[in-house]
């Protein structure tokens, strides 16, 4: 069905009371922005945690005062919203610059916030991996956030920041070189574990998938920008094709076994969207594989990719995981010494249409999934909040090489 919007006068962006609020605050990520906030910047900006329960959000905030003593009472501000009281979500958006979310599975939970945000001129960033889910903001509200001027960006986490800048990056080089981005081969190296938040959305996306049938009549993922490689009905017409590795196998190009990340489709497709936005050229090829530090770290992981995928379709074994932890419940996630160990490196390499190649690095020296997510998000947000006189694009639905871009890798690497 059509959506339905308010005619609400926007509200100044100098005439709202926050730079950003953070939406979610007492889940497991959410908690761990409020806490990077406060450590980075403390009183630099105007910001607020909210969430559904007061009792909750206090405790938050007394914990980021026990750990910062640099800041008082007075500077976390503290909103109640709930996703399912569309008056609340309205009086929080009408507050702030930005939103920035953990508040998943997104398309559970997340849908009102999109609309309400578009329709209130609010930029908004989420950690969203459900790329079913994105296809549908896009179609419903990509107009209406043009119209109002909010950037909505999805995918601002470990979903799908390093992948997304490092194919942005490849392009630019390119362009250095005279050249256009044709094809780009990403290698991941990381060590991370998984919270209960990030198996209940992959549980919800997988298990109760349907099919989205869009309005625009295409895959909204391929929404473009008229002019140059668009149709008459805003399709983007170049080719983008995903090769990613399907098996265990071993790459001569990067010297290692390399086999197949579980999150790999969901990076094709935000790249796919960046592609389609940024207009790279005229087609691209991407490829992505995990490295095996052996064939037989390679063989054990595979087959436990397998035994995970059974439990999301076979209810008693994801009963039995759950039950005796073999898998984090909602809310509960690595501890800081497994955090601490953690890493994420991503090895790009590109290759231009007149035979240039470049290679590059993103590292992330700590736990990639949950700490430097959360870095990752608020650098997003902040990009919207401080920077955005020098964001290129108007209001719509982004990734973020498409809207933060530039800004965003140079915030990360200043940060990092």
């Amino acid at each position: 069905k059509n959506e339905t919007f308010t005619n609400t006068p926007i509200i100044p962006s100098n005439k709202r009371n926050f730079d950003i609020v953070m939406f979610g605050s007492t889940g497991f990520t959410g908690k761990m922005a409020c806490l990077y906030i406060a450590k980075t910047y403390g009183k630099q900006f105007r910001w607020a945690i909210c969430g559904r329960r007061k009792d909750a959000l206090e405790k938050v905030r007394n914990d980021i005062l026990s750990k910062y003593t640099n800041l008082s009472i007075d500077d976390i501000s503290i909103i109640i919203a709930d996703c399912n009281d569309y008056s609340s979500l309205e009086q929080m958006v009408r507050s702030t610059k930005v939103v920035i979310t953990t508040a998943g599975p997104f398309d559970k939970y997340g849908s009102s916030l999109v609309k309400c945000c578009a329709e209130n001129g609010t930029h908004y960033c989420d950690i969203t991996g459900e790329t079913d889910w994105v296809r549908k903001m896009i179609d419903k509200y990509d107009e209406k956030a043009k119209e109002t001027g909010a950037r909505i960006v999805h995918f601002c986490g470990h979903d799908c920041i390093p992948w997304d800048l490092a194919v942005l990056e490849c392009s630019n080089i390119m362009k250095e070189k005279g050249e256009k981005l044709i094809e780009v081969h990403c290698y991941d190296e990381i060590c991370a574990d998984a919270s209960g938040g990030t198996f209940a959305t992959i549980f919800h996306s997988l298990s109760n998938r349907v099919k989205y049938i869009a309005k625009l009549g295409y895959d909204p993922l391929l929404k473009t920008f008229p002019g140059e490689l668009c149709d008459e009905n805003g399709k983007n017409t170049s080719s983008f094709i995903i090769n990613n590795q399907s098996f265990l196998g071993y790459s001569n190009e990067y010297k290692h076994y390399i086999g197949p990340f579980v999150m790999a489709m969901v990076m094709a497709n935000c790249i796919r969207r960046s592609f389609a936005l940024n207009k790279y050229s005229n087609k691209l090829k991407y490829k992505e594989a995990i490295v095996y530090p052996s064939f037989m770290a390679g063989i054990i992981n595979i087959v436990g990719l397998m035994i995970f995928g059974a439990a999301v379709y076979i209810p008693i074994l994801k009963y039995i995981f759950l039950k005796f932890g073999i898998i984090p419940s909602p809310g509960e996630g690595p501890s800081e010494k497994a955090m601490d160990k953690g890493f994420l490196k991503v090895i790009a390499f590109g290759y231009g249409d007149n035979g240039g190649k470049t290679k590059l690095e993103f590292y992330f020296p700590t736990d990639p999934g949950y700490r430097d997510t959360a870095r990752m998000l608020v650098e997003s947000g902040l990009v919207l909040a401080l920077q955005i006189d020098k964001v290129t694009v108007g209001g719509g639905v982004y990734t973020p090489a498409a809207c933060q871009g530039d800004l965003l890798t140079k915030r990360l690497i200043d940060t990092g």
